[in-house]
């Protein structure tokens, strides 16, 4: 699934991560993950929450905990929780369904909004957001993008801001591509790892740990542990049981 996200959405995961240290939880959940969004610098996700007036300090206030986020450093991320897998599985089918080429930050939103159940849309809807009209917003915001791009001469949006993006006539007629001029003859940036810039597909590395420990001469078992990094700098970017 790494492979499939956008520098940006590798950026909120790496957010995500670090909140959920900082507000001492072991596990990153989808409340995490909608911090990360709203931290990022994506041009989508970010100002859809902000014109529905979700601020991170409110999400914080909400998610609890104890800790200063500014202040969190570990080596190991926290796990994702099955909701926030779930979320990363449902942006990928957000990320089809729009005949995109990666997911970005916007469709790991469309996944949060599509996984109802999860800590993140009861945040939302707490803070009195409607999950339909958030929806409709991000897909309006995305729309108005890609028609910006190609009223330029440009191309909508993708892995390195400027893939094509292809689509059916509605009306029957030839299918528009709105593919950036030369972009066949360009090559694709691939995602960047957050902590030293490399290449991910250069450097990506995975290594599966398995704690355990002793009590009253009883070993206990924690399971295995996914670890997904970066092998340049040891980033880690992923943790998963």
């Amino acid at each position: 699934m790494l492979e499939e996200l956008s520098p940006e959405s590798l950026r909120v995961l790496d957010i995500a991560g670090r909140e959920a240290t900082g507000l001492g939880h072991d596990f990153t959940g989808t409340e995490h993950i909608l911090l990360g969004l709203l931290l990022g610098d994506d041009q989508i996700a970010a100002p859809v929450l902000a014109q529905h007036g979700i601020v991170a300090s409110e999400v914080r206030a909400q998610v609890g905990g104890a800790g200063n986020p500014d202040s969190a450093a570990q080596l190991v991320a926290p796990s994702l929780t099955a909701r926030a897998r779930q979320v990363l599985s449902l942006a990928g089918q957000e990320s089809d369904a729009l005949a995109d080429d990666i997911v970005r930050p916007e469709h790991l939103l469309l996944g949060i909004i599509q996984q109802a159940t999860g800590v993140a849309a009861l945040i939302l809807r707490n803070l009195g957001v409607d999950l339909d009209e958030l929806r409709a917003d991000v897909l309006a915001l995305r729309e108005a993008e890609v028609s910006e791009l190609v009223a330029a001469g440009g191309a909508g949006p993708s892995a390195d801001g400027h893939a094509a993006v292809s689509r059916d006539g509605g009306d029957g007629g030839a299918e528009v591509s709105l593919a950036e001029p030369g972009a066949a003859q360009r090559e694709v940036v691939p995602p960047l790892c957050p902590g030293c810039g490399q290449r991910l597909d250069d450097v990506l590395a995975t290594t599966t740990n398995v704690p355990s420990g002793a009590t009253s001469g009883r070993r206990r078992s924690y399971g295995s542990v996914a670890v997904i990094f970066c092998g340049a700098c040891g980033h880690t970017l992923s943790a998963t049981r």
